[in-house]
């Protein structure tokens, strides 16, 4: 039987949310609600990001709907209804990232006047400036900046509670156009000539916006030691106290697994000799040792 090996301290790659989501329990006392609408802001990021790679992947697929129609005259545009399924979930997906998040802010700012629990109403709030004076600024900004919210929210809700739209291939241009009869603008139909683009640009609007009150909300939190988990080696967890803003790499930190694995019948760190943790952890110790001595 193999055993299980993981790395799973790694701040270097996480972004705000995801350090936030390691950290805010030693700040804040956050409902399971709160606690899954942060979870609910990272996974659906990821699983929008997965339904993109999935549609990159569908879209060779649509020459069979074209060799159906050339043969025949007529096509069940079987493949287009999948890719379009899938991009459509996309933006759905990134909605409920950014609904997530507004529901961690409520939460955290619950007492606060003028902090509604629906995402459009909040929204409206901020543009509106109907909100409690000690709102924090940098989320104010947040909101004031995404100017591309209402058009999405509006696809959104189109999407959820209506119509769904279509998308082909134009042969002139070899882009993915995508059109939604349901959804119009001046009375036309809404009509995206590279909805691949539109994906990436909203992807990066999101993104922006999601990482902007993550990063402010990290600013709140109390420098203070959190119990974190290392990795899983030999099949057995690792774990280190480290404070929010001392969190850069892997060797931020005191190793707190030392304890039981330098004991000779467990079975050592496989970091043990380059790892910075268990290096102040062993100086901490010996500096301990020092005093006590002394």
């Amino acid at each position: 039987m193999t055993i299980g090996t993981a790395r799973i301290f790694a701040p270097e790659h996480w972004g705000s949310l995801e350090k936030f989501s390691k950290f805010y329990n030693g700040t804040f006392s956050l409902k399971d609600s709160g606690k899954r609408a942060v979870s609910g802001a990272i996974s659906h990021f990821r699983k929008a990001i997965t339904l993109h790679n999935l549609a990159i992947k569908l879209v060779p697929n649509l020459e069979t709907d074209e060799a159906e129609l050339d043969k025949h005259g007529y096509t069940s545009a079987v493949n287009a209804q999948e890719l379009s399924a899938i991009i459509e979930s996309i933006f759905l997906e990134l909605y409920s990232s950014v609904d997530c998040t507004r529901k961690v802010i409520t939460e955290i700012y619950s007492n606060y006047q003028g902090i509604p629990n629906s995402t459009r109403k909040y929204f409206n709030r901020i543009y509106e400036g109907n909100f409690d004076e000690r709102f924090p600024e940098q989320l104010i900004i947040a909101v004031r900046e995404a100017t591309w919210y209402e058009d999405f929210r509006k696809m959104r809700d189109e999407l959820t509670h209506l119509e769904t739209g279509s998308c082909h291939k134009n042969k002139d241009t070899a882009k993915i156009q995508y059109m939604h009869t349901g959804f119009t603008i001046e009375g036309r139909a809404l009509v995206i000539d590279d909805i691949f683009e539109k994906i990436n640009q909203t992807l990066n609007n999101v993104n922006q916006f999601i990482g902007r009150v993550f990063a402010y909300l990290l600013t709140q939190l109390k420098d203070e030691p959190v119990l974190q988990f290392c990795g899983i080696f030999h099949g057995r967890m690792y774990t280190r106290y480290v404070s929010p803003h001392e969190a850069i790499d892997f060797h931020s930190g005191v190793c707190e697994a030392h304890k039981w694995f330098n004991q000779e019948e467990n079975p050592t760190c496989i970091f043990v000799n380059e790892c910075g943790a268990y290096k102040n952890a062993i100086d901490s110790s010996l500096k301990t040792l020092s005093i006590s001595k002394s």
